[in-house]
């Protein structure tokens, strides 16, 4: 297992404010039942809409950091995460009050890309498993859970796909939750954490895949994914080197119980 010290200045002047796409406008807003970070639906200049949360919420300013890097990890590893983007709210709209009570401000947010024909649900494991890929989409994801220290389990399935599993919603991830800190990274890195839920019908060859992912995984990818998240939020180099500590000690045990989970599943 690496050291912390290891990690101590990997981020030094990699981080920028900056975005990828730009709001042009709402759409719809969540009801206030709907989450403490009260996300929102909005179009972009790319021509896609997203599902936005800003850093001013209701919840904590660590959602929109927590959501980057979450779903960069599950891009690294092709676990069935949905894309994400940094999106800019326009000055134009600072200030403007929502339905369920949201005020915009301008700056730089998390936007997750929606899902047209999305149906939501909240279970304790993603369901549909005998449709689309799933089996795979699975697999992945179990390895994903474990791995980036998963919570508030959140699924959309695409109605036009088959029920193709996504997982979205990720700001419950790491120890702690919103509130995470080194203190609690560094309490729970050596523990288990698997998705307490049947592993029935996975396909053993994706586990064996992301296993071998994790296993040649370098800290230089992780790195790209920590100088993703922009100066202004708030959240310092020195936390975000803790969270790549923490994510680079655990591949390798989260790998090696992938292993082993697909070895009782292949008999």
């Amino acid at each position: 297992m690496s050291s912390m010290d290891e990690w101590h200045g990997r981020l030094a002047g990699c981080r920028k404010d900056w975005f990828e796409i730009s709001m042009d406008a709402i759409i719809s807003a969540e009801s206030m039942d709907r989450g403490g970070s009260r996300p929102f639906h909005a179009s972009a200049d790319n021509g896609e809409t997203y599902w936005v949360k800003q850093i001013e919420n209701l919840q904590s300013s660590r959602v929109p950091v927590t959501e980057q890097i979450i779903a960069g990890c599950g891009q690294l590893i092709g676990a069935p995460v949905r894309p994400c983007s940094l999106m800019l709210i326009p000055s134009d709209f600072d200030g403007d009050m929502l339905m369920n009570g949201t005020v915009l401000r301008t700056g730089i947010a998390h936007a997750s890309l929606h899902l047209d024909k999305g149906f939501f649900n909240k279970t304790w494991g993603p369901e549909n498993r005998n449709l689309d890929d799933n089996r795979k989409r699975h697999a992945a994801y179990f390895a994903f859970f474990d791995w980036c220290w998963g919570d508030d389990r959140q699924w959309l399935y695409d109605t036009a796909a088959d029920m193709m599993t996504w997982s979205h919603d990720h700001g419950h991830f790491l120890p702690g939750g919103p509130d995470w800190s080194t203190t609690m990274l560094q309490a729970e890195v050596n523990a288990v954490h698997p998705l307490d839920t049947s592993p029935e019908g996975l396909d053993y060859n994706e586990l064996e895949r992301v296993a071998g992912v994790l296993e040649n995984m370098q800290p230089e990818h992780l790195v790209e994914v920590l100088c993703r998240i922009p100066t202004s939020w708030q959240v310092s180099d020195q936390e975000l080197e803790a969270v790549g500590w923490f994510l680079d000690c655990r591949r390798l045990p989260v790998a090696t119980r992938r292993r082993q989970l697909a070895a009782t599943l292949a008999g």
